[in-house]
């Protein structure tokens, strides 16, 4: 880490008796020479106050005199303990481009590439490279355009919403551990060193909490931080001279806002206009809402239609009804309100859990993606896969509310150790279709069968039981519970009905989805889309489609829209649309895994769907689900070389 070599860097000059070149120094830490002169002009910087600096000459290169030696040991501790979080010269190319985007925003005038170059210790040819991968952070900004000249160099052309946009998309992307935590980027936007932005950042934090707690609003940390950052770039840039004067179309309820306008103007003496005080109202309106306390709050009219079509929308495709789920919808909506503001001004939100998401939730994520389609007719965006994936998350407990958990009384006479076994085995085959009541000796069992522990659906026992006076079913299990146990619990468990019919039954996996004809097993080098393509002419041939050209093309488009390679090297891609005759599986087992837009994958599972077919859709993701939930069974299907072998380690 940059950090760590410039302390290594000052230690190593600090017990050195002769001057080190450049080229010495480089050789040392492995680093070009350019690095070791950006290295050394950064540690000046640290160094000036303490009246330490690292000399240069031609004839003895670097070195430090040795009248301030003595000193630079006894502070050496409290100069890397101040700049830890903080390096003054970007080092990555993600770094470089947030300090071009902040002196760009800020700048009044053209800024030249030899400036740039200068300033971060790079090449003329490393900033044209930062400029132009920086053009794709600009094209998702309306009004905002980089001017690049060749005899004046760069400026950033835009109204001032637009550049305030474009900063505060830097700072989200940014990771912080701490979420107050003031990023590099703020220090390239202000260098001066008394600019106090720690102090300002803690007072704006304290203040806009104490309004949230006042009119009952709760938001998720992240939120708040984002909040306070955003309300801090505009101050700073009022500060400067940069005010909005675009007029807002919408009309907003500036409570909030009002409630903190005379504290941040006193404290940072500046005045706040209508339209200022309007873009801090719609920066909050954007942020998510975690708990509401707020009669006043005004649910978003666009969002109760969003929704409502929504959930007819998920009646007609997947025969879900959550009509009467009221719940579901409320905090639906609630999500939704923040999320159009979002979208209106561009903001998109990442999720870091969205394949985590994809992978233990996949037919929530599937009904979630029917959102798409209605957002964009109505605000003619196509929203990105993280907002899908937090959609996906009360798609999932809402599913999770349709069905009755298996709730289990473990009776056990061996000890602890042997219950917790059991317990842990049945959960790891079960996941989420289980609730674990407890684990007790056999003199409870009567406190069991009357119900002194709560409903219980099944006993799973190591010890022998007399059935006949038992109103519980119960299953005997070996101490070191086996899987022929576990098949044998299966039967008593309530099943998801995501993976049941109508009646309650599972579907014979071989007269269901699976057909030997639909199997394939790809040995050495292939490609994803080659893999889709010939799974694609299995399913024709079987018929069940009858334009392998077209469905192939709405499975690439589908797959175009949002990856479906989840990541335990499964992918399920399926085409947009309803093609096939009946709903069926191809199965493409790879000899090799492949990568596929930064994703391996190695079982490719290729959805022929008739959307008629609602029961047999739901059984069919609940089977994928149950299978994503087991380690066992995934590691079983990414080494099966036969359709027999895979139909026989997909059962459980």
């Amino acid at each position: 880490m940059t950090y760590e070599r410039q302390k290594d860097i000052f230690i190593y000059l600090l017990n050195s008796n002769a001057g080190l070149s450049g080229n010495e120094l480089s050789k040392i830490f492995n680093v070009s020479s350019r690095t070791i002169r950006s290295d050394i002009k950064s540690l000046n910087e640290m160094l000036e106050e303490y009246a330490i600096c690292i000399n240069s000459s031609s004839q003895e290169g670097y070195f430090i005199p040795k009248g301030q030696r003595l000193m630079g040991l006894s502070i050496m501790e409290k100069v890397f303990e101040q700049e830890n979080s903080i390096m003054k010269i970007p080092n990555t190319p993600s770094e470089r481009a947030a300090f071009i985007i902040f002196k760009l925003a800020f700048a009044m005038d053209y800024i030249s590439m030899e400036e740039f170059a200068n300033l971060l210790f790079v090449s003329k040819t490393t900033i044209y490279l930062d400029i132009r991968d920086m053009t794709d952070v600009l094209e998702g900004i309306p009004n905002l355009e980089l001017e690049i000249s060749p005899m004046k160099g760069l400026k950033l052309l835009g109204n001032e919403r637009s550049k305030r946009l474009l900063i505060f998309n830097v700072l989200k992307k940014e990771r912080l551990n701490d979420n107050l935590m003031l990023s590099k980027s703020f220090y390239y936007a202000f260098p001066d060193k008394e600019a106090n932005l720690d102090k300002e950042i803690l007072f704006l934090y304290e203040t806009i909490i104490n309004v949230l707690n006042k009119y009952g609003y709760i938001l998720t940390d992240r939120d708040v931080s984002l909040l306070v950052k955003d309300i801090l770039i505009s101050i700073k840039r009022i500060q400067m001279g940069f005010v909005i004067e675009e007029e807002t179309c919408e009309q907003l309820d500036l409570t909030i806002v009002k409630a903190f306008k005379k504290e941040v103007e006193e404290h940072f003496n500046i005045l706040l206009n209508y339209k200022e005080l309007e873009y801090f109202q719609q920066s909050f309106n954007a942020k998510r809402i975690l708990n509401l306390n707020c009669k006043e709050y005004i649910l978003n009219e666009e969002a109760e239609k969003i929704v409502e079509e929504f959930i007819d929308e998920v009646k007609k495709k997947f025969n879900i009804d959550f009509t009467n789920n009221q719940n579901f919808k409320d905090n639906l909506i609630l999500h939704l309100n923040p999320m159009i503001e979002r979208i209106k001004f561009k903001h998109f939100e990442e999720n870091p859990l969205k394949s985590q998401i994809k992978s233990n939730y996949p037919f929530a994520f599937e009904i979630s993606m029917l959102m798409v389609p209605i957002i964009n007719s109505k605000l003619n965006v196509i929203i990105n896969e993280s907002e899908v994936s937090y959609i996906a998350l009360h798609v999932a407990v809402a599913l999770e509310n349709t069905y009755k958990k298996t709730n289990i009384a473990i009776v056990c006479g061996s000890g602890l150790g042997t219950a917790q076994l059991v317990r842990s085995k049945i959960l790891f085959y079960y996941n989420e279709q289980v609730n674990i009541i407890g684990y007790f000796p056999i003199y409870k069992l009567n406190s069991i069968l009357k119900g002194e522990y709560g409903e219980v659906d099944l006993i799973v026992s190591t010890i022998p039981i007399n059935y006949g006076n038992c109103s519980i079913p119960v299953v005997q299990v070996n101490p070191l519970i086996n899987k022929e146990d576990l098949i044998r619990i299966r039967q008593y468990t309530v099943i998801n009905p995501l993976a049941t019919d109508k009646d309650g039954h599972t579907i014979e996996l071989e007269n269901g989805f699976f057909k030997e004809k639909l199997f394939k097993y790809f040995s050495g080098e292939v490609e994803y889309t080659d893999v889709i393509f010939e799974l694609s002419k299995l399913i024709a041939q079987e018929r069940y489609i009858e334009d392998v050209e077209k469905f192939y093309h709405s499975v690439l488009q589908r797959e175009n829209l949002y990856s479906t390679i989840l990541d335990e090297m499964i992918a399920i891609p399926h085409p947009m649309e309803s093609l096939s005759k009946t709903t069926v599986v191809a199965v493409g087992v790879l000899e090799q895994a492949i990568v596929y837009q930064g994703k391996k994958v190695k079982l490719i599972l290729l959805f022929a769907i008739n959307a008629k077919e609602d029961e047999k859709l739901k059984v069919l993701y609940g089977l994928l689900q149950e299978i994503l939930e087991s380690k066992t069974i995934i590691k079983a299907l990414l080494e099966t070389k036969s359709y027999d072998e895979f139909i026989e380690n997909i059962k459980f």
